[in-house]
């Protein structure tokens, strides 16, 4: 609501003849006008009604400042203090390996101009190269936050709470879908399976990625069960790991055949290799 008072304006018209301005016979006159301008009131702005913003109990925050090319893959003084540390420095791939792998792959991962590259396979998703790559070290109460650019058509995943058993990871670990969504929408159902949805559980409460080509930030946030997604700095996805809710969406799913999915309080953080290109910077985690 905008609410606004009376403004009263005076206005004084003075007639004022100049004698002897100019030498000689010459008479100049002037007519000054005097403009007061009396206040009577102040227009008063109100602030829009929140209501409808908080009826949303998934708080929206400002999207993430553009990053400065000068603090790639560095801690600014304030991550620092808040106990934020690097997995990638754009050089060394040290803080990984393969799943179920003693070693980084040697084929399908790089590193390469500051960025973590997962590189597109010849025959697509079914002659992938390197496999997941999975942190040395787990975690179970986190936050972890990357920059990621997708090629056309990409699908890939950052995944958390990881198991290393015989079978694939996603079969035990929880999804943050990464997707070309424009592309795939054309061949595929999309629900719950867009950039930011917690893949095949829980779709996202809005749209928050950019376009194709361009920097995205996501951030994964793991306290006592309790998950958030956050993409571009907007939460788009919250549920509870064990609750009955999220006990029917599983079965509800493809995990519904794969007991381990989900069930570990503490894992590895991931990333897939599906056969397509991708890039990465700035991967960085917090233990909460």
């Amino acid at each position: 609501m905008v609410k606004t008072n009376a403004v009263n304006l005076t206005i004084t018209l003075t007639s004022l003849t100049v004698r002897n301005f100019f030498p000689g016979k010459h008479r100049i006159k002037f007519t000054f006008l005097a403009v007061s301008l009396a206040t009577v009131g102040c227009s008063e702005q109100r602030a829009p009604d929140q209501a409808a913003l908080l009826a949303d109990s998934t708080p929206v925050v400002p999207a993430a400042a553009p990053v400065d090319s000068a603090a790639i893959n560095t801690l600014t003084e304030a991550e620092t203090r808040e106990g934020w540390r690097l997995l990638f420095d754009g050089k060394s791939t040290a803080a990984f390996r393969g799943y179920n792998q003693p070693a980084f792959p040697t084929q399908g991962w790089k590193a390469q101009d500051g960025l973590l590259v997962v590189e597109a396979a010849p025959g697509g998703p079914k002659d992938r190269l390197g496999g997941d790559i999975v942190t040395k070290e787990q975690f179970d109460n986190f936050e972890f936050k990357l920059d990621f650019k997708l090629s056309p058509g990409a699908n890939s995943g950052i995944l958390y709470l990881v198991k290393e058993t015989k079978d694939p990871s996603w079969h035990s670990a929880p999804e943050f879908q990464l997707i070309d969504n424009e592309v795939w929408a054309k061949q595929l159902d999309m629900n719950k399976r867009r950039t930011g949805d917690a893949y095949d559980m829980q779709a996202s409460v809005r749209d928050a990625m950019k376009p194709i080509g361009e920097w995205n930030e996501a951030m994964i946030r793991v306290k006592d069960g309790q998950v958030e997604h956050w993409l571009n700095g907007q939460k788009v996805v919250a549920y509870t790991l064990g609750s009955p809710e999220w006990k029917t969406k599983v079965k509800g799913s493809k995990f519904a055949a794969y007991p381990e999915y989900g069930a570990s309080k503490k894992g590895y953080l991931g990333i897939q290799e599906h056969g397509h290109q991708l890039w990465f910077r700035n991967l960085k985690v917090r233990e909460i």
